[in-house]
């Protein structure tokens, strides 16, 4: 296990998860590797938002108002790289996805098995018809 921040939040990035062992308090999982961090996923996505000049909460808002994405809004971390929540960023179940292509296998009744075109995957908590309405909501997000 690697203690990491923010800065891993970039393009590389696949999903950020709570996790909660050994005092660390989320898991990020990127294109070449695992990582843990003693931040909160939500910390590590406000941190990441303010190395590029603007807010999580701001980036939020724009996406809102320019899409009018109200429940589970999308939003950029960067210029090239954003991120999606796949149910209430409130929920400690709550995974965020970054904008990589990824396939979704419905596993039973509210859950899925997101698997990334490098093999990478990750359970999460939704169905596939959710997980690809917020996958298309955050590459629409970026076309803009």
């Amino acid at each position: 296990m690697m203690k990491c921040d923010s800065y891993l939040l970039d393009c590389r990035a696949l999903a950020v998860k709570s996790y909660f062992l050994d005092g660390f308090q989320s898991k990020i999982i990127t294109t070449h590797c695992i990582y843990y961090s003693k931040m909160s996923a939500i910390e590590l996505l406000d941190t990441a938002c303010i190395r590029s000049g603007f807010t999580k909460k701001g980036s939020k808002e724009a996406v809102r108002k320019l899409l009018n994405y109200v429940r589970k809004t999308p939003f950029l971390i960067s210029q090239d790289v954003g991120s999606f929540p796949t149910c209430s960023s409130d929920s400690l179940e709550c995974v965020w996805i970054f904008n990589h292509r990824f396939d979704v296998k419905e596993l039973g009744q509210g859950l899925s098995l997101v698997t990334f075109k490098n093999g990478m995957s990750i359970t999460v908590k939704a169905s596939k018809h959710t997980l690809e309405n917020q996958q298309r909501k955050l590459h629409t997000t970026l076309d803009i």
